[in-house]
């Protein structure tokens, strides 16, 4: 399902360049990067900010590699590193193929398309990742592990459409593509999460 959503997204965004005419609805009840309310729009620059996909993947990497050096166990490295590599393949591959303007911008930023979002993305994946490894570790923090992974994720999609870094079907795509990410890695087919043991 999650793939066919995504697959559906894609396409009318590729034929369409903006999707089910919310893309603009969003923006219209949007301020901008140079208006709106002035806490609000501080609070989406720093989320934005924060979310840079650099910023993610190397706090993620970091934990990782502490974790498995303090275990001396590969697991948390085993999982953060496919979950980063497939991540950053598929969203610089839709980024190449799919020229879209943000909508803050004219053309597409040196090249860079706009579709799919990559800080909603790395925020999911890697929000995901580490709530995986808090699952596994303390079972009873899952719950609040997993909420707190879908909250920030929800507040850099604020910030992004907020700012009008992106369009709302860039983000819906990046959703999908990282939910998509983490179940194929996480639950089915190969279910890294389960080399994590109690430490």
């Amino acid at each position: 399902m999650l793939l066919v959503a995504l697959v559906a997204l894609t396409v009318g965004v590729v034929r369409e360049g903006r999707v089910y005419r919310l893309d603009d609805a969003v923006l219209a009840l949007t301020p901008g990067e140079t208006g709106g309310p002035g806490l609000p729009h501080v609070l989406a620059f720093a989320v934005v900010d924060l979310a840079t996909p650099a910023v993610g993947v190397a706090v993620v990497l970091l934990v990782a590699a502490w974790l498995s050096r303090r275990w001396r166990d590969p697991a948390p490295l085993v999982v953060a590193v496919p979950a980063i590599v497939l991540l950053t393949t598929t969203v610089l591959v839709g980024k190449a193929v799919i020229d879209r303007a943000a909508p803050g911008f004219d053309a597409v930023v040196a090249h860079d398309g706009s579709y799919p979002s990559g800080h909603t993305a790395t925020a999911l994946v890697c929000a995901g990742v580490l709530a995986e490894i808090v699952s596994r570790l303390r079972p009873h923090r899952r719950r609040a592990a997993w909420v707190a992974a879908a909250g920030w994720t929800l507040l850099v999609v604020l910030g992004l459409l907020w700012l009008h870094f992106h369009w709302l079907s860039d983000v819906v795509g990046s959703v999908l593509l990282g939910t998509l990410v983490l179940w194929l890695l996480l639950r089915w087919p190969w279910r890294l999460g389960e080399r994590i043991a109690r430490h």
